[in-house]
């Protein structure tokens, strides 16, 4: 009776394991998942005399998926507004900080935080977007509440 239950416990356990290894190798079964990326586009801001000029350098990829992104205000009347397109169509509008228009905060000499205007001349800075189509960016730049530049849409390659 044990010799028995042995040999049929033995055959369910090799015949189990046999099945579950081509179900491994079924093409049928295997579902690729979307591969999750975050977009990293870098730029560059220079201060000109007709204006402030901007550029965008490179741009990369990573693997990975972004949080839900926290939307800080912006004190200052300089910010840049980023238009986010996919094909023809807006999808998303951000409000970044000005990189050549800076408010900075620092402990004075009576120890109080005290905030300051920094004005600088060049600035590089970067976007991080989750790469779902994204296929242009705009960036309009505000400078004391009033659009002062609309720059060209910079195109995304794959």
């Amino acid at each position: 009776m044990r010799l028995y239950l042995f040999l049929l416990l033995t055959i369910f356990l090799i015949g189990s394991c046999g099945a579950s290894s081509q179900r491994e190798n079924s093409p049928e079964i295997i579902a690729q998942k979307p591969i999750d990326e975050i977009l990293f586009v870098m730029f560059k801001m220079t201060k000109k005399d007709s204006g402030n000029a901007l550029m965008m350098t490179s741009t990369s990829i990573g693997k990975g998926k972004m949080k839900p992104e926290i939307v800080r205000p912006i004190d200052s009347g300089n910010y840049l507004i980023v238009e986010i397109f996919q094909d023809e169509k807006r999808t998303d509008t951000r409000r970044i900080e000005h990189p050549l228009l800076k408010n900075v905060e620092y402990l004075n000499e009576n120890n109080q935080f005290s905030t300051q205007a920094v004005k600088l001349d060049e600035a590089e800075f970067f976007i991080r977007l989750q790469k779902k189509g994204i296929t242009k960016i705009k960036i309009i730049e505000t400078i004391n509440h009033k659009t002062s530049n609309q720059w060209q849409t910079f195109t995304i390659t794959p």
